[in-house]
Formats: C-alpha cells, structure tokens, sequence
C-alpha cells in the first residue's frame, strides 16, 4: 500500500510536470501570436474582452447546469463554470483529442454517472448547434443583399455549412426519440464495419445516442427546460459575436453592428466546412476571408487574435489554474497518505 501511494505521487507529479512542459510549448508556438497581440492591445479594450469572456462563461455554466441538474440536483452554475474552464484545458493540452472525455470525467467527479455525463455532453452539443444554425440563419437573411453584391461564391459554402449542421442535429434527435432506428443503424454499421478499430467507434456512438436518448427523456419531463437551455445558449454565443465589433469599432467607427456579428456567426459555421492552407485555423481562414475587405488585413488579424483569446485562450488559463489547485490537492492528501504509513510502521 505505501508503495502504491507512492507511485501515485510521482505519476501526479509526471502528470503535472507533463502539462506544464505542454503549456510552455504552446506559450511559444502556436499562443505566441495571441499573448503578443495582448501585450499591444489597449487597456480599455483588453478589459472589454477579459469581461465578455468571464460573462461568457458564467452564461456557459448557467446553461450547464440547466442539463446537468435533473441528474445531480446541487450541480450548480459555478460548477458549469469550472466544467467549461476544464475542458477547455483538455481541449488544447490534448490538442482536441480529450474534448469529449474531460467534460464527461468533470460530470463524473461532481456525482453523476458516466451513462448520464455523455447524454449531458451530447445534448450540451446538440443545443449549442442550435444556437449557432439559428444565427447564422438569421445572419444570411439579414445580410444576403450584401453578400450576393459583393462575396456570391461564398453563400453556396454557408449553405452547406448551415445544412450540415442541420443534418447532425435531426440525426442526433432522431436517434434520440427513436430506438428502432438507432437498432437499425447499429445492425447497418456493424455489417458494414468489420475491423475492430471502427466497431469499437460505432459502439462508442451507440452509447452516447442511448446516453443522449436517456438525457432528453428526462429533461422533457421539465416542460421549458429544453427553451431554457436554448435560451442560455443563444446568450453565450451573442457574446462571442460581439467581440470582433467591440475590438474594431474603435478603429473602424462606421463598422456595422449586425455586419460584423453576422460575419462572426459565418466564420463559426464555415469553419468546418471550408478547406484552408496549412498552417491556418479554418476558422481563422474564414474570418480573415470576410474581414479583410472590411477593415484591412492589419486590424483582421488583430482582433481574431483577441476573439481568440477571449474564447479559447482565456477559458483555458482559468482551467489550468483549476486543475493546478486539483492536483496539488491531490499530490498533498496521497503525501499525508505516505506520512500516516509511515508514522504506524514505526509504532
């Protein structure tokens, strides 16, 4: 047992270490633009993005605990809060690979089940989809004119962007309400996908559209929960589209307020959709792509810097100083753990 609480120190402090030399590599690569844009940003606009992005994720952990509390009723939106920080740490650290996995664990570690914490993250999904098809919708409608004058060739990729997503969520909710087609699919793919690597993929996906299914059934049993969390989710990502303006307007004063947010909201749903060069973000692609015209490339660049740190880099750096304070927690309980065996030993 001593040997054991041992090696649970040294594999958390490994761990530890590992994600620190992770985070310094970042810092110096692919971080290093945005920390540099900071340090040239002004104060006011800096405090504007740092406030917008707090709120957001107060938003973020509101809409979470919409989902999660008909499973765990004292979950609560400050743990909404740290839920979307820590993943958003796993996010980059992982470099996507443990998106997924880290928020279903934060589910697990605050009482619920591993069943229930994937139908919370697959329906925390579904609702953020929606909110995003639902701007993007609004945006072309708003601003068609303006783009068929002016950029036509890119209406074909936002309609593509917009019915794929509207594809991935009737699947999802289809699969959600129907358990004669979630069979039917299951008994396609498994006779279409023989090797072992691809129906363990299919089984992975079985399991969070039976865990989504459960998730659904029991928040429809609260009759406004479902526009409640839509609500929420409308909210959080109207903040993220008003970074770019807040960041330009100063510069660019005739810069139109539902341009520049619509535009946003096409950046975040072409950004699947639509290849880029190497070495570029396809959503970073896209966005310079609309809003270079607008205010030049110098100032494009700048503010998806800081709409990047305000929505990727921030929740990240809150979430590492979470995970920090968990494992010296950690490492400080399995030493006292140590120090208590050894005091009985010698006695």
């Amino acid at each position: 047992m001593k040997k054991n609480n041992k090696l649970k120190v040294l594999l958390n402090l490994l761990i530890l270490v590992g994600m620190i030399w992770i985070i310094l590599y970042l810092v110096q690569s692919s971080l290093a633009d945005i920390f540099a844009e900071l340090r040239s940003t002004s104060v006011v606009v800096l405090a504007g993005v740092f406030v917008i992005g707090i709120i957001y994720l107060i938003v973020e952990g509101q809409s979470i605990k919409e989902i999660a509390k008909h499973f765990e009723p004292s979950f609560s939106r400050q743990d909404g809060f740290w839920t979307s920080c820590y993943v958003a740490f796993y996010r980059i650290i992982t470099f996507g690979t443990g998106t997924l996995v880290s928020e279903v664990y934060f589910y697990r570690k605050k009482g619920l089940k591993v069943s229930q914490g994937v139908g919370v993250t697959a329906l925390h999904m579904v609702m953020y989809k929606l909110a995003v098809i639902t701007y993007a919708v609004a945006g072309l409608i708003i601003q068609f004119s303006l783009f068929y004058s002016n950029s036509p060739k890119m209406i074909p990729f936002i309609l593509a962007g917009m019915i794929l997503t509207i594809v991935l969520i009737i699947v999802l909710l289809s699969l959600s309400s129907s358990v004669n087609l979630q069979v039917l699919l299951l008994v396609i793919a498994n006779r279409l996908f023989k090797s072992e690597k691809l129906r363990g993929w299919v089984d992975q996906c079985n399991l969070q559209i039976y865990s989504l299914r459960d998730t659904v059934k029991t928040i429809m049993l609260d009759k406004t929960a479902v526009w409640r969390i839509y609500s929420w989710n409308l909210i959080k990502l109207a903040l993220w589209y008003v970074i770019p303006f807040i960041v330009l307007v100063n510069s660019h004063p005739t810069l139109d307020f539902l341009q520049a947010f619509s535009f946003t909201s096409f950046a975040v749903i072409l950004s699947g959709v639509v290849p880029t060069p190497g070495g570029i973000g396809s959503f970073e692609f896209v966005y310079l792509l609309l809003f270079r015209p607008l205010v030049g490339t110098v100032d494009a660049i700048s503010s998806v810097l800081l709409y990047r740190f305000g929505t990727f880099v921030l929740p990240f750096l809150l979430g590492f100083v979470y995970v920090l304070i968990e494992k010296r927690k950690a490492i400080h309980e399995e030493l006292q753990e140590v120090k208590k065996q050894k005091k009985a030993m010698s006695e």
